[in-house]
């Protein structure tokens, strides 16, 4: 019999900002997006004030002055390293394990027994090997699983076997039926319209009714809530259909270098994803907005179809730098911007093109020349090596104002900078 465990970390960037900072523990905490716009971690007094998970960070200012709520910028340096250590951990435990999300892995359990007690150790030894604390909840599908969880993380042992519940029935009913994984909001608006409210309603609905509604899909979540497991662990990553870098500006660019610079960065950033995922680019999108509260907004984005699929930072840097300038508009002042590339393929396998103006030779040097760059960046840090027209003082770059000066000690990168460490006296 099939048998899932989902491991979930607790409030994880608050978890990790916790770790080498103990006074935390006990206060409330949240975590800021890029820019310190909008909330995006919370610490369980957080939640337990009613805040909301994305909320913008102006909207709260009361309610931070108010309950000394502690505001940190993200760090996903730290957060990625951490969560490498976690997903490295559990691979001690399970043959198989599938990677989620960054704080979400789904484990294998089918040829162990006495769960409870296993995930319990498994529990421990990620919080004295890592120090992260988690949630597991155990099922006889991902999305028992994954329901299992949400019991999992209001138990104080912190773990749930719903396989060896006596009353399983009673925790579906428990359920609102938005909460099942895969319903989102606009299906559970529809399941409530027609009476359903919980996951145990939706479990013992007409397969033809939710077909017709949902296709498949919605079938597949019957099927997982009946105990019939319809979703295998996906132990290879699917290759990437699209790769996006956008971020929101610090402060506003109206000047088309300045903007350029931006988007330069970004599809720098993107290529630099697309050799690491070793594929190669026919589409590429330049897009730029204003803040979407001003009354007078605009958005608007260009594409260009590249003559031969590229992840050669050169090429798509003499494409974007065409494409923003058929978007920008004088006057406007631009608060976000991006690069997006499509019709991605193997490296390897790209179709050539009669009409290619660069010859194999030059293509060949410069891809050595972005093997070069990248392991340079990677030896030297990120940026250490870059182009011109990313520009120099980048004044549209990503605030992190609650990142704090790293030599206070607060939030540094404690375990990828070398100058970061943490000091013990």
């Amino acid at each position: 019999m099939a048998t899932f465990a989902l491991v979930d970390c607790n409030n994880f960037y608050v978890s990790c900002e916790r770790l080498f900072n103990p006074k935390l523990n006990g206060k409330p905490v949240v975590v800021l997006s890029n820019n310190d716009g909008y909330v995006v971690a919370r610490s369980q007094e957080v939640k337990d004030l009613g805040i909301k998970m994305g909320v913008p960070l102006f909207k709260i200012k009361e309610e931070i002055k108010k309950y000394n709520i502690l505001v940190y910028s993200s760090n996903y340096a730290l957060y990625g390293d951490l969560s490498g250590r976690v997903m490295s951990t559990l691979s001690h435990f399970a043959p198989d394990v599938e990677i989620y999300s960054i704080d979400e892995a789904f484990l294998d359990l089918s040829k162990f027994s006495n769960l409870t007690e296993y995930a319990k150790e498994i529990r421990g030894t990620v919080l004295q090997w890592v120090g992260i604390p988690v949630s597991i909840g155990i099922g006889s599908t991902k999305t028992l699983a994954k329901l299992a969880n949400r019991v999992a993380k209001k138990s104080p042992s912190g773990v749930f076997d719903l396989c060896s519940c006596d009353n399983p029935e009673k925790i579906l009913a428990k359920t609102e039926v938005g909460d099942i994984w895969g319903i989102g909001s606009k299906y559970g608006k529809w399941c409530r319209e027609h009476g359903i409210n919980n996951a145990l309603q939706f479990r013992d609905m007409n397969d033809e009714i939710i077909r017709k509604k949902m296709g498949v899909i919605g079938v597949r979540m019957l099927m997982e809530l009946r105990g019939i497991s319809c979703l295998p662990m996906e132990l290879v990553v699917n290759p990437k259909k699209e790769t996006c870098v956008s971020r929101s500006f610090a402060q506003p660019i109206t000047d088309l270098i300045e903007l350029k610079e931006a988007i330069a960065t970004y599809t720098h950033r993107a290529a630099e994803k697309l050799r690491k995922q070793k594929q190669s680019a026919n589409v590429i999108t330049v897009f730029a907005r204003t803040s979407p509260f001003n009354d007078d907004f605009y958005s608007n984005s260009a594409t260009l179809e590249m003559p031969v699929a590229t992840n050669n930072t050169v090429e798509l840097l003499r494409a974007s730098s065409k494409l923003i300038e058929c978007i920008y508009r004088q006057g406007e002042s631009f608060k976000k911007g991006g690069v997006i590339l499509t019709g991605l393929v193997d490296e390897y396998v790209s179709q050539t093109n009669l009409f290619d103006r660069i010859s194999e030779e030059e293509r060949e040097r410069s891809l050595n020349l972005m093997t070069v760059m990248d392991n340079l960046n990677s030896r030297f840090g990120r940026d250490a090596l870059k182009f011109a027209s990313a520009g120099v003082k980048q004044i549209w770059k990503t605030k992190s104002e609650m990142r704090r000066n790293a030599s206070r000690r607060e939030s540094p990168r404690y375990t990828t900078c070398w100058e970061e460490l943490l000091w013990v006296s």
